[in-house]
């Protein structure tokens, strides 16, 4: 009897230990975990704008995939621009500084538990549709026989680009001019392009030059007189796809807003927080939804510029004029290209590039070979030197104008020039903000205007969202304060278990002083809908952990049974 009761007490300690393990993995504590994650959004134009004493700067990303001979950019202005060949490293930047995060912290509040927890661009319209005429396209059936006057105010090149800047005033004449000179202009664009045709407006056309292709495709730097930014989506609606997203960035006195367009704050109960926000543009197209026409953006980052300081063009990057006019050789002249932080990559920027290869050309027998010109410039002393000798066929009639002075010149001209002044803008102004939207060709049919509000406050990129688990269940607490019981499964949250609310929680209209005026507050109706039915009370418990019963006598009666069988 005596190692009967030893034998039981044994079991039954071991077992009280074994469940207060348990207990603790059950959920009355731990400590936090989190997971961060950052949504992608595919935009279809991506613009950053600074306005100063009457001057607009718009750097503009071109997106575009077809035959470079097909490539035709319209772009409508108020006045004469100046037009420069921007850098796609400063959109990659931008990215990366203002996109916004969202993080998930998970907790162990131990509700329903007895032990109580402890706290723990193309800009314009860009289309591989050639002009026809026959077809119909820019036709005016009452064309004078005889020629108008020429349109052309300016007609250059400048880096991959051939432009001209024309008078808007005689449609007839601006599209007889194009379309004579090769510029590709969408078929059936008569009625988007008749809104911007008016004494006093100009167009920017832009084409590739001969020999370039699309890969040479850069952003294009915008400097024009006016008063305010815009942009001319009415046009863009000629090549846009349904839902193509609009990613405008604005540097200034203040908080930038859309000025004709509503504001709308989405509903983060919406959000897959479990999976980064994977369905954020979904959320964001379903909230701009609401607003009257679909004319709204969402505010994802307002702040200190400062995030994007000295970040384009940090301290000694690209050395001096001097010092690569110093060098002697072509190779040498490469390397230092290179060494000075001209490309972060082992692909000199577009600009450069074609510097390099106006004074060093390529030989097309090279191409032949498998050759590519990056591959040429990277490696210049192997095949001017030994290749060369080796291959005298590949480089017959060659010539090189290769003159180090008067290169660097001219690298710091037309690339290190428009680098440093984009990199001045987030010293110059003291606000950046980033809105986004999305749009369908029938929504654009109104172009967003864009102004300031100093006024209004901050918005964070980053944003968090906690999950309380407890013996009760699992909550989704977000960061608007909206409560949702979720599932969970494979170790992973299923989503909020109501998914056919509004994506909205505000609608309002943003001045360019004074806080913004909430035209539709769906906050309470949402929170209504998440609020779950009262729990059943949980059954009592005598003692402390998560289980049902008391521990100790369930241990009790299955051991004392195991061993009555046991006996003879």
């Amino acid at each position: 009897m005596t190692n009967f009761v030893q034998v039981v007490a044994v079991l039954i300690t071991a077992a009280v230990v074994s469940f207060s393990a348990r207990a603790e993995a059950c959920g009355c504590f731990a400590q936090p975990t989190q997971s961060l994650g950052t949504p992608v959004v595919q935009a279809g134009e991506r613009i950053l704008f600074a306005v100063d004493n009457g001057k607009v700067t718009a750097h503009i990303q071109i997106q575009y995939s077809g035959d470079a001979k097909e490539f035709g950019w319209l772009v409508p202005l108020p006045s004469v621009p100046v037009v420069k060949v921007g850098s796609e490293e400063l959109f990659t930047l931008l990215l990366q500084q203002t996109q916004p995060t969202y993080q998930m912290n998970t907790v162990f509040t131990g509700e329903g538990c007895q032990r109580q927890a402890t706290p723990g661009l193309s800009l314009g319209c860009a289309s591989p549709v050639a002009f026809n005429r026959s077809a119909g396209g820019f036709q005016d059936s009452g064309a004078a026989q005889e020629l108008p006057p020429s349109p052309v105010v300016i007609q250059a090149t400048i880096g991959p680009y051939e432009y001209a800047v024309l008078k808007a005033d005689d449609r007839a004449a601006m599209v007889t001019w194009l379309a004579d000179n090769r510029y590709v202009i969408p078929t059936g664009a008569d009625d988007v392009v008749a809104p911007y045709i008016r004494p006093g407006a100009y167009f920017l056309a832009l084409k590739l030059t001969s020999g370039a292709s699309t890969g040479d495709i850069a952003p294009v730097v915008l400097e024009y007189a006016s008063d305010l930014p815009m942009i001319p989506i009415t046009l863009t609606s000629v090549g846009a796809q349904p839902n193509m997203g609009v990613q405008v960035w604005m540097v200034g006195p203040g908080r930038a807003i859309p000025r004709n367009y509503h504001h709308v704050v989405i509903n983060d109960a919406q959000l897959d927080w479990a999976n980064g926000a994977g369905n954020y543009s979904a959320v964001v197209t379903a909230a701009v939804a609401t607003a009257p026409t679909k004319h709204a953006f969402v505010t994802e980052y307002a702040g200190t510029s400062a995030v994007m300081r000295d970040l384009l063009v940090p301290r000694g990057r690209f050395g001096t004029v001097e010092a690569l006019a110093a060098e002697t050789t072509p190779h040498g002249f490469v390397r230092r290209l290179f060494e000075y932080g001209f490309s972060s990559g082992s692909t000199l920027p577009s600009q450069v590039k074609r510097v390099m290869l106006a004074a060093v050309p390529y030989p097309p027998a090279l191409k032949q070979r498998g050759v590519s010109e990056d591959q040429f410039l990277n490696e210049l002393e192997h095949y001017l030197g030994a290749f060369r000798t080796q291959n005298p066929d590949v480089f017959v009639n060659y010539q090189s104008s290769f003159d180090a002075p008067t290169l660097a010149r001219e690298v710091f001209s037309t690339f290190v020039t428009t680098m440093r002044e984009a990199n001045a803008l987030f010293t110059t102004f003291p606000t950046l903000t980033r809105l986004y939207t999305t749009l369908s060709p029938a929504d654009m049919n109104r172009d967003p205007v864009f102004s300031f509000n100093p006024s209004l406050p901050d918005v964070s990129k980053d944003h968090s969202a906690t999950v309380e688990s407890s013996c009760l269940g699992t909550t989704l607490v977000t960061e608007q304060g909206y409560r949702t019981r979720v599932q969970t499964g494979t170790g992973a949250l299923r989503g909020p278990a109501v998914t056919t609310l509004t994506s909205a929680t505000r609608l309002e209209t943003l001045g360019e002083e004074g806080p913004a005026t909430v035209m539709v507050d769906n906050a309470a109706v949402i929170t209504a809908a998440l609020t779950p039915p009262p729990a059943e009370p949980a059954p009592s418990m005598p003692t402390g952990g998560c289980a049902a019963v008391d521990p100790t006598s369930l241990a009790l009666v299955v051991l004392v049974a195991r061993l009555r069988r046991r006996r003879p």
